[in-house]
């Protein structure tokens, strides 16, 4: 009996010892598991960030070329200047496409990847294919093959940006694996119904082909086949996987064939809504009647709305006030949230577009106050306008007090919806563009180099004197947006040595290191500071100005102003600077010039009428 007791005793402390050593180690495993867990969200966290500034970064200057190239094509009555402003806005949307594929491919992970309908004219779009493709392959003596059916519907419904960066990557990859030989785009109607039509689309290579064993290695992400062999090709390896998901989600998916060494075969069927079911017919012949038809084109007219703008760099308030001009309206512009605010306790918006990374008070904040102190009026919206494309973004604002969200750089036809939609309806009229001035606010690319050099110029004293307060202050924050900002501005218009110190300290900014900043930010000051006498010259000899010449100059910058013509303006003012001028008359007359850089004729001509 002892003994029985003994060995359940025994046994009963091997169980508890053995216990207790699992609980240890589960406990172990467990925290070791935590440990892995909180590690992949910092990754990912920090993978969020990353992307983030990346969009940032890249959108941010192309704002203002987009925003530009829309207004030359707005305003240009030159058919062949129409032209090749139109095949710079789809290249450049077209290179947006390329650099976002990073920031898509993150999207598609997380599933918040959204296929959005529109109605597009198909011969546009082809273009866009063309225009992307053609000069790339012409550049490697590939011989580029267009097969279209010109039967296919002049106007479809789908998600033509989706389409246009499937096609896009296809054709991309198979000029890229081509050395020699012809590329071949083909699309054709496969099957039909009154609303809707089954497109078959293919591109065909003569290149180095895929073994069949790599196949399988086309829809790994990051991976390229064969990479011994291409290690000399670009890329990031994610074109297949994001046209596969893109496929997807189009409820389409890719068929691919290949004979190693002589070339491959990318093709898929989608289906597509019918708008308008006149054949598209040849697409170039359509180019160019829609070229010919713009002035036909109906904008909305919206004299009596209420718009603000909230951006803290003026070359992206002088595009936003640019694009909206054509609806009948002058918005109101401010350069950070606090202005923001005092304007909205004092007006009632229609639509407020708020931009995000702004100095003191960013976007976010700005609308907290905005809601707390009570000072929205029910139907104003308050619009998300920022250069962040990183996925799950559209949600970030939405939650942050934004009922919408609108990307710079600004795309002009998104920009219109979205006052369509948010402007009050008694408020919107139609007009036809025709009547409208074509002025030329903006007649070379040299007087818009020039504006948006004048505005740089001209904030270089405030700015400086902003990035001392901060150092002084301690205000890392800060200082480390405003030379961000600088970065971006003073890359716009080529001053690359001030842009890269602004870089250098904006990473120091990012990691805390005020050792560097101390050290350099004297460095960058020096420059900035040097690039107004650069640019504005020396001016001596002075003449002495009569009643007379000042009334006429006065007199000629209103006839001028009223035009929107920029140039002769501009020539006006710079001819008094050829005199010598009171205190008080120079200010006056550097305020008008201030007013023209800023793009705002009427207030020119306004001013200029005060001071006869």
């Amino acid at each position: 009996m002892d003994l029985i007791l003994f060995v359940l005793v025994f046994l009963l402390a091997i169980l508890v010892v053995f216990f207790v050593i699992m609980f240890h180690k589960m406990k172990k495993l467990s925290k070791s598991l935590q440990t892995q867990i909180e590690a992949a969200n910092a990754a990912n966290k920090a993978k969020t960030e990353f992307l983030a500034n990346m969009s940032h970064e890249v959108r941010t200057p192309i704002n203002a070329i987009l925003g530009m190239d829309e207004m030359i094509i707005r305003e240009s009555n030159d058919e062949q200047i129409v032209e090749y402003a139109t095949n710079i806005k789809q290249a450049g949307k077209s290179l947006l496409a390329q650099v976002n594929s990073i920031l898509d491919y993150s999207k598609l992970e997380d599933g918040k990847m959204e296929i959005i309908p529109v109605e597009y004219d198909l011969a546009i779009t082809i273009n866009t294919f063309i225009i992307g493709a053609s000069a790339r392959a012409k550049a490697k003596g590939l011989k580029f093959n267009i097969d279209v059916d010109n039967n296919l519907p002049m106007t479809l419904l789908g998600d033509d940006v989706r389409l246009t960066q499937i096609v896009m990557n296809l054709i991309t990859n198979a000029i890229k694996y081509t050395e020699r030989g012809e590329i071949t785009f083909t699309m054709r109607e496969v099957d039909r119904n009154d609303n809707n039509i089954d497109i078959y689309i293919a591109v065909r290579d003569t290149g180095i082909g895929i073994k069949e064993e790599d196949l399988n290695n086309l829809y790994v992400a990051f991976k390229r086949v064969d990479e011994e062999k291409n290690r000399n090709i670009e890329g990031t390896g994610l074109g297949i996987p994001i046209v596969m998901k893109l496929l997807e989600l189009m409820g389409s998916e890719l068929a691919v064939s290949s004979i190693y060494g002589k070339g491959s075969v990318f093709s898929f069927v989608f289906s597509q809504g019918i708008v308008n079911n006149e054949p598209v017919g040849d697409y170039k012949k359509r180019i160019k009647q829609s070229y010919k038809k713009r002035n036909k084109y109906t904008f909305p007219s919206m004299p009596a709305a209420n718009i603000l703008v909230v951006d803290d760099y003026e070359m992206n308030l002088m595009v936003a006030k640019n694009l909206m001009k054509v609806y009948d309206f002058v918005p109101d512009l401010v350069e950070s949230g606090r202005e923001a605010i005092d304007l909205v306790s004092k007006k009632e918006y229609d639509v407020i577009f708020m931009d995000h990374m702004m100095p003191d008070l960013d976007g976010i904040e700005t609308v907290d106050i905005i809601n707390k102190q009570g000072l929205l009026k029910k139907k104003t919206a308050i619009i998300a306008l920022t250069a962040n494309a990183i996925a799950g973004a559209k949600e970030y604002y939405l939650s942050n007090g934004f009922v919408d969200y609108l990307t710079k750089p600004i795309d002009a036809e998104a920009l219109e919806s979205m006052l369509v939609k948010y402007v009050p309806k008694k408020k919107v009229l139609k007009k036809a563009i025709s009547d409208v001035r074509n002025d030329k606010s903006l007649t070379t690319n040299d007087d818009e180099r020039n504006a948006l050099i004048k505005i740089f110029v001209s904030t270089i004293d405030e700015s400086a004197k902003k990035l001392d307060e901060f150092l002084e202050a301690g205000d890392i924050k800060n200082y480390t947006i405003k030379v961000h900002g600088l970065k971006s501005t003073a890359r716009l218009i080529g001053e690359m040595s001030i842009s890269k110190k602004a870089e250098a300290l904006e990473k120091a900014g990012k990691s805390e290191d005020w050792n560097y900043i101390k050290s350099h930010h004297m460095e960058l000051i020096s420059e900035y500071l040097s690039l107004r006498d650069a640019y504005e010259g020396k001016k001596n000899g002075k003449k002495f100005l009569s009643d007379s010449d000042l009334k006429d100059a006065l007199y000629s910058i209103i006839e001028m102003a009223n035009v929107c013509d920029y140039s002769s303006t501009e020539m006006v003012l710079n001819g008094l600077d050829e005199y010598e001028m009171s205190a008080e008359l120079t200010e006056k007359i550097n305020n008008i010039r201030n007013l023209l850089e800023k793009l705002d004729y009427e207030a020119v001509s306004k001013a200029a009428g005060e001071m006869l």
